[in-house]
This record gives C-alpha cells, sequence and structure tokens, in this order.
C-alpha cells in the first residue's frame, strides 16, 4: 500500500509509530512537491515503524538521500547528495543504530571529513 503523507486517514499512535485510519500502518509513504507534484521522498514502514528503504529527492529530480531502517533503527550505509549530485555525506550504522563511520566531502568533491567510531 503505498500512501501519500497529506492523507488524513495517516497518524501517530502514543509510541510515536505511524498508523492509518487507526491500525499500525504497513506500505510506503510519499511525500509531493506541492507545486509540481513530483514525489520528493519515499519511505517504508512495517507495523507502524520504519523499516526498509528511505528515499529523498530534490524538486529537479536529483537524488538528495537514501538509507535504511529496520524497525525505526538506521542500519547499513546512508547517502546524502549535494544538489549538483556529488555525494555529500555517508555514514555507516551498526549495531542498534549507532554510527560506525562519517565521510563528507564538499560540493566540489574535497574530503572534508573521514571518521570511524567504537561499534
Amino acid at each position: 500500500m503505498r500512501i501519500d503523507l497529506d492523507d488524513p486517514g495517516l497518524g501517530t499512535g502514543l509510541d510515536l509509530s505511524l498508523t492509518y485510519q487507526g491500525r499500525l500502518f504497513t506500505g510506503e509513504t510519499v511525500e509531493k512537491n506541492a507545486r509540481t507534484g513530483q514525489v520528493v521522498a519515499m519511505t517504508t514502514y512495517v507495523e507502524g515503524l520504519e523499516d526498509g528503504p528511505l528515499r529523498e529527492w530534490y524538486a529537479d529530480g536529483t537524488e538528495r538521500a537514501e538509507g535504511q531502517c529496520r524497525k525505526g533503527i538506521p542500519y547499513g550505509r546512508w547517502r546524502e547528495r549535494h544538489p549538483n549530485g556529488r555525494l555529500a555525506v555517508e555514514k555507516e550504522y551498526g549495531t542498534h543504530g549507532r554510527v560506525r563511520s562519517v565521510k563528507a566531502w564538499s560540493e566540489s568533491g574535497e574530503p572534508i571529513d573521514d571518521r570511524t567510531f567504537d561499534a
């Protein structure tokens, strides 16, 4: 099931889980640019929690960000891009959503950060 974030049936449970028509939501939410109608964000949910891929785009369609969650917790590699499409930030998440590493680049592609943390 795919639901627009503006759908009046969407709500939030007491534990901040996403609900649709009073039930925990399983499916994808999409956010659209109000002016163009183009999808600018898509998030996957299972039983009210972010679970699966998340993707975002700039208004011109250029990829903005991507990552994944398991039961509401980020895991694996998350990437954010500059408006010109170049990689801006790459984070690696480990156990329990802890950040294991961060790399960042300027809009021209120059490295500006490269850190690793204890997992």
